[in-house]
């Protein structure tokens, strides 16, 4: 949902969703694209190193013990394990669609909030790392790209705060700030050139419309390919039949567990 969100102002970021009807609700699911595992193959040392920092940077912000020792880090640079997270399922509406989505949040402040709690969102805090502004043309870059996306990341889900730590070049945290998600707009209002969050909202709701038209087939098995890559004129979908089914037969038998993934729905449940 960040990338449908952003697409408007990030038109040459390609995305790709897989799409399945069931019993009148639409299921979306992400997958990662050619260009994206080409990049993750390809990745430079300078480029695996920045994504460390902000593992460290997370590793940090979330230790018990905040007045002991700097957490120790795996140094032969080894990625997180991106299975390894904390999810949260909420449920919004845009514009005349009700989204039920489960998303990653990296911490709490203070205590875990308990069921009966009216905002339980209020506490969650997103964390985030950036390069130090120290020019004017790095605060545009910064507010035009990566602002855009920490709000469409947290005002999708209902998170109130963004931590974001800024570094040098050589990955050294110099200051810290706490940026209240539903005040990023205004940081970028009226500047030339900048994304307005009405244009991302609109887009989102007339993608999420369109999309109730084209996936006509209610099957739990079949799937549909929704892709936006090159050249950057339209928006592709093709039905793929039964061949990428990812819906759980666990989830089709009403079945609730913690690991992730299973095999995959068959037709003994429609």
């Amino acid at each position: 949902m960040t990338k449908l969100f952003a697409t408007p102002f990030s038109r040459k970021e390609p995305w790709e969703l897989r799409a399945t009807r069931h019993k009148g609700t639409i299921y979306i699911e992400e997958q990662q694209t050619g260009e994206k595992r080409m990049q993750e193959a390809n990745k430079s040392e300078r480029q695996k190193k920045m994504s460390y920092w902000g593992y460290q940077f997370e590793a940090m912000c979330t230790t018990t013990e905040p007045n002991g020792p700097a957490p120790k880090v795996d140094e032969t640079l080894e990625p997180p394990n991106t299975n390894e997270q904390y999810c949260v399922l909420v449920r919004t509406r845009l514009g005349q669609s009700s989204i039920v989505m489960g998303a990653e949040v990296d911490c709490i402040e203070g205590l875990k909030p308990n069921k009966e709690e009216k905002s339980p969102l209020k506490q969650y805090i997103e964390l985030k790392t950036s390069r130090r502004i120290d020019v004017e043309r790095q605060n545009i870059t910064f507010e035009k790209f990566k602002l855009l996306k920490f709000w469409a990341q947290s005002f999708l889900v209902g998170v109130p705060r963004v931590i974001c730590g800024f570094r040098d070049d050589d990955g050294v945290l110099s200051h810290v700030e706490t940026i209240n998600t539903l005040e990023i707009p205004r940081r970028v209002r009226g500047k030339p050139n900048m994304w307005e969050p009405s244009a991302c909202m609109n887009f989102t709701d007339q993608f999420l419309q369109w999309l109730k038209t084209v996936v006509a087939i209610d099957d739990s098995e079949v799937t549909y390919s929704i892709v936006w890559n090159e050249p950057w004129r339209e928006i592709l979908v093709s039905c793929n039949g039964r061949k990428d089914t990812f819906l759980t037969q666990r989830y089709m038998d009403g079945k609730i567990s913690n690991e992730i993934g299973g095999p995959r729905a068959s037709s003994s449940s429609q």
